[in-house]
């Protein structure tokens, strides 16, 4: 089995080579959640159908059941440096194809639809692409420290983008996708001057098979443990996300600007959790940490349903970024931990395979808004919401999490005792 070596007492992640993949996921992230944003708003305003918003965020969420697995074994084959950056000019190409078909008035749902199919399938590549990479950089022990660097880069972009996207969708719909294109141009710009393979590159030379992932499965409990809590927080706690558009304008009355806003709190959010992952990242007590993350994320999805009041909807967002930012950054460093060096894309392709199956919680809180309006649960419950479904879609969904959480901690001994 090939073995990695590793060196506790230099700081890989501070190299010019880290540096700069950090400055790229920063611009990278500007433009992506500059187009997530506008994506969004775009489809309630021409829609005005959460259903219709669920499913498109679903459609975003596909590729990854289909892509990752490919994706991750060709990771661990080629240059990742390489590959991110032809997947960044690919963004790139297709967020100026869409600039152009707004600015031309010829786009409609389905269109949409498309071109979020296809960005998905763009973004699950980068994610899982982006952290091997930081780990070939890194090593095994900093890891932690990579990672959530790294993470801190993409979520400090987030909120970048926060700044100016609301008032760009308020101008046009059609000047985000344009920026947002040109900064994931430049994001692949900026790792030119990286060296082809890293000290810590996998050195297999054997070409993989596809189902060489079932058997670690079969074998590696905590990966397998890692795999269903994504899944768990996917379809119940990340969901969430589907519905923040609807939550600004129905249960705050809130605009354009208003929405841009929540997306700053929640990438300052993000950031506190990456920034606990750095201050006590010597921590080996991953796994446990991990599931106290599930827990604390599941109560405050369940809690952001009750949240009328302004003041306590950002309050609880701010802390619900935290706790989902945590398990997402543990995900990946646990996930990568818990095998050999070679199978480090194979693993983390089986993570955002996990992440695929965020469709089904976008759908599942699509189906309960839709229940809720045809007024079949009893009105007494309903008038302590602003808006009743997309709020009770939350505190079912966060109730399901917590127990997802609890049952874990219960029954999952090896990841509890997994030391990263």
């Amino acid at each position: 089995m090939e073995k990695i070596k590793s060196n506790s007492n230099s700081f890989a992640f501070i190299t010019k080579d880290f540096t700069r993949l950090w400055f790229a996921v920063l611009v990278f992230a500007i433009g992506t959640w500059s187009e997530h944003v506008t994506v969004s708003y775009l489809i309630y305003d021409l829609t005005n159908s959460e259903l219709k918003l669920t499913f498109a965020f679903a459609i975003r969420f596909i590729p990854f059941l289909f892509v990752s697995n490919y994706i991750g074994y060709i990771s661990d084959l080629v240059s990742r440096k390489y590959l991110m950056m032809m997947i960044m000019i690919l963004g790139s190409l297709s967020m100026f194809i869409m600039s152009l078909i707004i600015s031309l008035d010829i786009y409609n749902y389905p269109i949409i639809l498309i071109y979020i199919f296809i960005s998905g399938s763009l973004w699950s590549s980068i994610m899982l692409t982006t952290q091997s990479y930081s780990y070939d950089i890194t090593g095994p022990d900093h890891a932690s420290y990579g990672t959530a660097i790294t993470k801190g880069g993409d979520r400090i972009g987030g909120a970048i983008a926060g700044i100016f996207s609301g008032r760009l969708i308020s101008k046009s719909f059609t000047y985000p996708f344009l920026l947002a294109g040109l900064f994931q141009l430049i994001a692949s710009i900026l790792l030119i001057p990286n060296l082809k393979k890293s000290k810590f590159s996998p050195t297999t030379t054997t070409k993989p098979k596809l189902t060489e992932i079932l058997n670690i499965l079969k074998t590696n409990k905590v990966l397998l443990t890692v795999i269903l809590l994504t899944c768990g927080t996917e379809i119940f706690g990340f969901s969430h996300n589907s519905i923040i558009p609807v939550l600004v304008k129905d249960v705050l009355n809130g605009n354009s600007d208003d929405l841009a806003f929540m997306m700053i709190l929640r990438q300052f959010g993000g950031i506190i959790g990456l920034a606990s992952i750095v201050v006590f990242g010597y921590i080996h007590r991953k796994g446990l940490w991990l599931l106290n993350a599930v827990l604390g994320f599941g109560l405050c999805v369940l809690f952001l349903g009750f949240a009328n009041n302004y003041y306590i909807f950002i309050i609880i967002i701010l802390f619900l970024n935290i706790f989902a930012s945590s398990c997402d950054s543990l995900y990946k460093i646990i996930a990568q931990k818990s095998v050999e060096n070679h199978d480090r894309g194979k693993a983390m392709g089986a993570y955002v395979f996990a992440i695929g199956s965020g469709p089904l919680g976008y759908m599942l809180i699509g189906f309960i808004i839709s229940i809720v309006k045809a007024n079949k649960i009893p009105w007494l419950l309903l008038n302590i919401y602003n808006s009743p479904g997309p709020q009770f879609a939350l505190n079912f969904n966060g109730f399901i999490l917590v127990v997802i959480a609890v049952v874990g901690t219960y029954y999952s001994q090896k990841l509890k005792k997994f030391r990263g």
